[in-house]
């Protein structure tokens, strides 16, 4: 049978029968929950050895086949390390994640550089406006650039989130 994995929460490394290796980053932020979590399993009598390796994440169990499946025990790893909130979000997404990094960088700078008068925000609608403007000057209503810059500016003016 082979074991869910859950990206970024709970991954399988490998699994046999009697011997399965996570990897699991909570291991490395709450050692405390990880240290009981071992105490809970061994006294069970199912769990013959649990090595736990904070600095590469990873948890090795060693265990009775006979007496428990694989996944059940995997879900008592979940639910006693606490991850089935972090596994119901979904994984974040790497891509998501550094745009979001990056848009807050350039929003930092430009609060930075105009002495906190502007956001990357604001600065984006103002430019977008004016672009959307110069081009209404020039070409009238009748052109879609102009109207659409109007509408991106105006909508980001209405948004109350920021990068």
């Amino acid at each position: 049978m082979k074991l869910p994995s859950f990206r970024g929460v709970v991954e399988v490394r490998a699994s046999l029968p009697g011997r399965m290796r996570l990897t699991i980053p909570a291991l490395r932020e709450d050692s405390a929950r990880a240290e009981d979590m071992k105490r809970q399993l061994t006294v069970t009598g199912v769990v013959r050895d649990i090595r736990i390796e904070p600095r590469t994440a990873s948890l090795l169990v060693c265990y009775d086949e006979t007496q428990v499946e694989a996944a059940v025990l995997e879900g008592a790893i979940i639910r006693l390390m606490g991850l089935e909130e972090r596994i119901k979000s979904g994984a974040p997404c790497l891509a998501e994640s550094g745009i979001k990094a990056l848009l807050r960088a350039v929003d930092e700078s430009v609060m930075a550089l105009t002495g906190g008068v502007l956001n990357a925000k604001t600065l984006a609608a103002l430019s977008m406006g004016a672009a959307g403007l110069l081009s209404l000057s020039r070409c009238g209503w009748g052109v879609p650039g102009a109207m659409t810059l109007l509408w991106w500016a105006a909508s980001l003016f209405g948004r109350n989130t920021t990068p």
